[in-house]
């Protein structure tokens, strides 16, 4: 019985670890804040999940942050998130020129795995985006290729 019992705290204590805190997202949101204002593109590369950072160079950060900012000019502030859960969130963002909105989801580490910056979260295409998936494609979900099949249902919604 207590070998059971001690299997059972193991478990828990397992799953538990790898649930994020609840103010994970908000918290990368405001580090986010702080490396998109200033630019840094380095410090940005170390907010991304290790896939992230395989698939962008810190010359493309580079790239990309030039990008968003020419979509938002300076960013004041991102809200709250509107809707979500731990590890995803949409956010508003308060930027110098407009109000746009803002996709981020982390995972069980805390780490960037999709970013956007928008005025339209539906169009395929986007300005300021870091994702592992190629951003023309369609997604099913935070961070979940569509797949082909579901690519026609997808259209038809």
């Amino acid at each position: 019985m207590r070998v059971a019992a001690g299997l059972a705290g193991l478990l828990l204590t397992d799953a538990a670890s790898a649930q994020v805190g609840p103010h994970a997202v908000i918290n990368v949101s405001q580090s986010l804040l702080r490396v998109y204002n200033a630019r840094d593109a380095a410090a940005l590369h170390e907010l991304l999940a290790p896939s992230l950072q395989a698939r962008y160079s810190i010359e493309d950060l580079q790239l990309t942050l030039a990008r968003c900012h020419g979509l938002t000019h300076e960013v004041e502030r991102f809200s709250l998130p509107s809707w979500g859960a731990r590890r995803y969130g949409f956010f508003g963002v308060y930027a110098e020129n407009s109000v746009l909105e803002m996709v981020l989801e982390i995972d069980e580490d805390e780490k960037i795995i999709h970013w956007v910056i928008t005025g339209d979260v539906t169009a395929k295409d986007q300005q300021c985006v870091l994702s592992g998936t190629p951003s023309p494609l369609p997604r099913g979900g935070f961070g979940h290729p569509v797949e082909p099949s579901q690519m026609l249902v997808q259209s038809l919604v």
